[in-house]
């Protein structure tokens, strides 16, 4: 994050300064894992157009809270130049012609921000299509000047370093709202995720910020105040599995409004597709995985039974078998797809 005196300055054709704010896009020519089964580029992209459109309804600007690629090595597939291109096109249409953000750790090789030149983010900062706010902070100024935002960002780094960064991160510009972007682990009350120490809004109360808007956690968090801080935690744009923290939530962009009698914040859902659409079967193995216990105990008593069926026939095999118990034998077909 830069210093207060380290700003550029935005005026917004507005009576009020207007954001949306999304995280974690995780963009890939490839679909991450192999359970989708639409064109995912496409469907993460139509989401940009969606808060696109919602952006330029506001008269306002976009934030992203960074993971804007999945794919951490430059020159995998997920990253081929059509992708790059296609992304590019798109965030030009933005209103001020880009978005402003900050480097994840997948938009990084190593997590090491020495990479970001070479990555696919770095490509679309140098485009200047992405505008990264852990280098320059912003202050966004409505139409007269009445209204004045300064939005600066935390890129990822160890939970340490960042919460280290929030707490030496020092008053606001007299007469600005204030607004931080961080790529970290945060939570109401600090605990242990994943052997990560979370970040505790508890830890942040005392900060000098209007709001903080979190990225990296894939779950969502209602928005809460503690002490002089909202925290913004939506989830991830994209739905990259078939966990719960990824799909279990609505998929939504946070609009928030800075005006002269105060702030106002609402979200928008962003359409998605069906999970069944999205996703193989919504998942065939996951719809039966707690049946798997009762085959398996079916089958290991299997060996003694099948000795005295004189067909060779599986299906017949089975049939007789469960012949007590039809549900059972259409639960055996179907997982073993006979």
């Amino acid at each position: 994050m830069t210093s207060n005196t380290n700003s550029k300055v935005v005026k917004l054709p507005h009576i009020n300064v207007n954001f949306t704010f999304i995280s974690d896009s995780h963009l890939s020519a490839v679909p991450p894992g192999t359970r989708r089964r639409d064109d995912y580029a496409t469907a993460i992209l139509n989401k940009f157009e969606f808060v696109r459109e919602l952006t330029e309804k506001i008269q306002g600007v976009c934030l992203h809270g960074g993971d804007f690629w999945h794919i951490k090595t430059p020159r995998s597939p997920a990253n081929n130049l059509s992708i790059i291109c296609r992304a590019i096109r798109c965030l030009s249409k933005f209103p001020t012609g880009c978005i402003y953000t900050t480097p994840g750790n997948h938009d990084l090789s190593h997590d090491s921000l020495g990479s970001l030149p070479h990555q696919p983010l770095g490509i679309l900062m140098a485009a200047g299509v992405c505008h990264d706010l852990s280098v320059t902070s912003v202050i966004f100024e409505n139409s007269d000047g009445s209204v004045r935002v300064q939005v600066e960002a935390f890129s990822y780094a160890d939970e340490s370093v960042t919460m280290a960064r929030l707490l030496a991160s020092g008053p606001r510009i007299p007469g600005c709202y204030r607004v931080g972007i961080v790529h970290s682990y945060g939570s109401p009350k600090s605990h242990s995720l994943w052997g990560i120490d979370t970040l505790g809004y508890d830890q942040l109360m005392d900060l000098d910020y209007d709001f903080l808007l979190w990225g990296h956690d894939h779950s969502r968090e209602e928005t809460i105040t503690v002490g002089n801080v909202t925290h913004v935690r939506l989830g991830s744009l994209s739905r990259a599995s078939l966990s719960t923290d990824e799909v279990d939530r609505p998929v939504s962009a946070a609009v928030i409004s800075f005006t002269t009698e105060g702030i106002k914040y609402q979200e928008r859902r962003i359409p998605v597709k069906p999970l069944e659409l999205a996703f193989v079967t919504a998942d065939h193995n996951l719809t039966n995985v707690a049946k798997l216990d009762e085959i398996t105990t079916f089958f290991s008593d299997m060996d003694q039974a099948v000795s005295g069926i004189e067909s060779t026939d599986p299906r017949n095999i089975i049939q007789s078998l469960t012949a007590e118990d039809p549900a059972l034998t259409q639960m055996i077909f179907e997982l073993c797809e006979l």
